[in-house]
């Protein structure tokens, strides 16, 4: 039922804006403010190689985010109008196929060297990261080139951090991993758990979320996204842990720790968190994060996959589900979302994916 949109990489767009003097020690404010844009330029990158990210809702913000932070460095651009309205949705079928930009003249690293090392090292954070692979390899050696030609502007700290041979990511993850331990990725989306049944659907939702992260690799091996599916690893082993159920995750927390694997380990990853709920657990608890993952499930389906099977297996199963405490938000939405008819009975894909997305958010805010 899943479907992949993993392709080749094209060549870097970078964009510039003037940049004051940073501290050699530490990392001004106008120094942080370009490291943060230039990880938003590499994410923005990344979903328009892998659109499917944006159908994910929790990770719909950050899209967003990301678009209007280089929109505003860009300026005004003939293909703004058709990102607003991808991004509003997360709809595979609107994603904006070309992404328009400014490539960074050779004398920029001369008249905004703070801006452009800083820049460029935001960019690297997140691309050193990614699943290697031929046309990850090509893109990344772009980086090593420039960060290396340009050592001497780095900060003191930095110099000398890219190794001298090896693969490209072999040769720049010691600075990528310098750079995180002086700005931190906070984990991507952030869990936030409640006590008792509020809790467990939030669960469901977070392991779904993960679940559709493994659809999209690149997004999967950012930083904070690791950080966020190891939270979630943790929060399933401890429950699993405490009914002894004998559930292990270390085939998912350890890639995510490491190395973004192949399909094959993908999908061992993938159904290690298919198995992650138990019959063990108590049957409320499952419940209520079976609601939870299924209609996480029901929007992101809606959004990119549009499996009329799903769509149909998913709401099904979903129907009859509750839980202790619900709010009246989360019950009104879920009233709205089944009163549309499944997508094999002629229900709309965009009503399902808006009912199934507002759904998920109020779950997570008001569950």
């Amino acid at each position: 039922m899943r479907s992949e949109f993993y392709r080749a990489i094209a060549t870097l767009i970078i964009l510039v804006s003037p940049l004051g003097a940073s501290a050699a020690s530490s990392p001004s404010a106008s120094a942080t403010m370009a490291f943060s844009q230039g990880q938003a330029y590499q994410r923005l990158f990344e979903d328009h190689v892998m659109p499917g990210t944006c159908g994910i809702v929790l990770e719909r913000p950050q899209c967003n985010a990301d678009f209007r932070t280089i929109q505003a460095m860009q300026g005004p651009d003939p293909t703004d109008a058709a990102m607003t309205a991808w991004l509003a949705t997360g709809a595979l079928a609107d994603a904006v196929k070309d992404a328009n930009g400014t490539y960074v003249p050779d004398r920029a690293w001369t008249t905004n060297p703070d801006f452009a090392w800083w820049y460029s090292a935001g960019l690297v954070s997140i691309a050193a990261g990614m699943p290697q692979n031929e046309g990850t390899t090509e893109y990344l050696a772009h980086f090593q080139d420039v960060m290396a030609s340009h050592d001497g502007l780095a900060p003191v700290e930095y110099k000398g951090l890219i190794l001298a041979s090896g693969t490209p990511f072999a040769r720049l993850q010691p600075l990528q991993a310098a750079l995180l331990r002086t700005i931190p990725a906070a984990p991507y989306p952030a869990l936030e758990l409640h006590a008792g049944a509020k809790g467990d659907v939030q669960l469901g939702i977070y392991e779904s979320t993960l679940q559709e992260l493994l659809d999209n690799p690149l997004a999967l091996s950012r930083p904070e996204s690791r950080a966020f599916g190891l939270l979630v690893v943790r929060q399933l082993q401890a429950i699993n842990d405490a009914y002894g159920t004998g559930a292990s995750l270390a085939v998912v927390s350890k890639p995510l720790s490491g190395d973004i694997p192949d399909t094959a380990g993908i999908n061992a990853m993938r159904d290690a968190l298919s198995r992650a709920v138990s019959t063990k657990w108590p049957l409320a608890r499952r419940q209520a994060y079976v609601l939870g993952a299924f209609t996480a499930q029901v929007a992101y389906n809606a959004a990119v996959l549009q499996d009329p099977a799903a769509d149909a297996m998913f709401r099904g199963a979903g129907a009859s589900l509750g839980y202790d405490g619900m709010s009246p938000v989360v019950a009104a939405d879920l009233q709205v979302l089944r009163r549309i008819p499944n997508a094999r009975e002629g229900g709309d894909w965009k009503a399902i994916n808006a009912a199934g997305s507002r759904a998920v958010v109020d779950m997570i805010a008001t569950p």
